[in-house]
């Protein structure tokens, strides 16, 4: 959240260990940060709390209390409340602790219930759980979230194309969430199972668990619904007003910085534009080869820019093979063969292309501050 007091904290209250008692911190809190990550799989919040009266330690605050917390802002009509019946966060991390004669000040770390789920939970079973039967990525990635996380949170999970036969073989499960990211191709634009653009992220915001395509989100449609997302416009100026005004939810703060901009070098490094890829497949013991190129896949693919113009590098080095991979094929015995084809030729494809879209996607990013707007969730354009 930047600075700007665009907002007001109405409540946090945190609850004692056996919850049979409680203390109204709204005063205490000198600091929060709200933290959302494409690349997380859950929500986090920071905050410091200072008090002059002994109130945080006549609970006192050792970590693992459940707290209430609820932030509105006016100028959005938006809140983020955090409950014990919508969304429940606990205090997981005490640190920095000081006590003087006249005040106590304590950082404290917050996280979803979620979270402390995940660290005690493991996927035994196997996807799709009825052997024979077809079930595509987003269909396992709904089970997982409500059989194993057992999270009653929204879901915001994006039809996928492909099906993915596997064992969960007792992996945590926001590890085999993010694990079944690269293999999944989208089922927008001109994707399809011989030819899609594989790619998805799996993270956490204010509305829920969100498992989307790279394409999908550069686009900034909410392609599973069919509706299209208001876009936040904002503009920067060097005159900023009194830090109240309501119109300066639109205003960006600091100058914007491009932290990372084309670099061919790192481009080749890591094979964006062509890479060798040679497969081991455990179960037959057979080695494979796929030649991926940029090129044959970048229509494609859904761009931020309205051209469609290929890359293209000196001396045509797009073409050339700048990066050696060597991968294990999973093991596809569980999955039926497809009528468009070999699977194994698929997930070849797929696990060479999905290198490419993740760093296309990221290779130019900007960072700017604006203040706190609650309209804004991660992932919006």
């Amino acid at each position: 959240m930047a600075s700007y007091f665009n907002y007001k904290i109405q409540e946090f209250i945190i609850e004692s260990l056996d919850q049979s008692r409680s203390i109204d911190a709204t005063s205490c809190i000198s600091e929060i940060k709200y933290y959302e990550d494409l690349f997380s799989p859950s929500v986090f919040i920071s905050m410091v709390l200072v008090n002059t009266d002994g109130l945080l330690s006549s609970l006192p605050v050792r970590g693992g209390e459940r707290v209430r917390l609820k932030i509105d802002q006016e100028a959005t009509q938006k809140s983020i409340t955090i409950n014990e019946t919508k969304n429940t966060y606990y205090i997981y991390k005490v640190y920095g602790s000081t006590s003087q004669s006249t005040r106590e000040t304590l950082l404290v770390e917050l996280a979803p219930s979620e979270l402390y789920t995940n660290e005690t939970s493991r996927v035994f079973n196997r996807y799709p759980k009825r052997e024979g039967s077809v079930e595509n990525i987003s269909d396992s990635v709904i089970k997982i979230l409500d059989d194993v996380l057992k999270t009653t949170k929204n879901k915001d999970i994006e039809p996928t194309f492909n099906s993915y036969s596997f064992y969960g073989n007792s992996k945590k499960p926001f590890n085999v969430l993010t694990w079944l990211c690269p293999k999944a191709i989208p089922k927008i634009g001109k994707s399809s199972p011989t030819a899609g653009t594989a790619g998805f992220l799996f993270y956490e915001n204010k509305n829920g668990y969100n498992f989307r395509s790279v394409d999908s989100l550069i686009t900034g449609l909410q392609e599973s619904s069919g509706n299209a997302k208001n876009y936040e416009r904002y503009f920067y100026t060097e005159n900023v007003n009194a830090p109240a005004s309501e119109d300066q939810n639109f205003k960006i703060l600091t100058i914007p910085k491009f932290e990372k901009n084309v670099n061919i070098f790192e481009n080749l490094r890591i094979g964006m534009y062509s890479s060798v890829n040679y497969f081991y497949d455990v179960n037959t013991r057979i080695p494979s080869f796929y030649n991926y190129k940029l090129t044959e896949s970048y229509d494609i693919m859904k761009h931020s820019s309205k051209s469609n113009e290929k890359p293209k590098i000196p001396n045509g080095l797009e073409n050339s093979p700048s990066r050696l991979m060597v991968k294990l094929i999973d093991n596809y015995s569980l999955d039926k063969l497809s009528p468009s084809g070999d699977l194994r030729d698929l997930k070849e494809k797929y696990q060479s292309q999905s290198v490419a879209r993740y760093n296309l996607a990221f290779s130019q990013t900007i960072n700017f501050t604006v203040p706190l707007n609650l309209n804004l969730t991660v992932g919006d354009v």
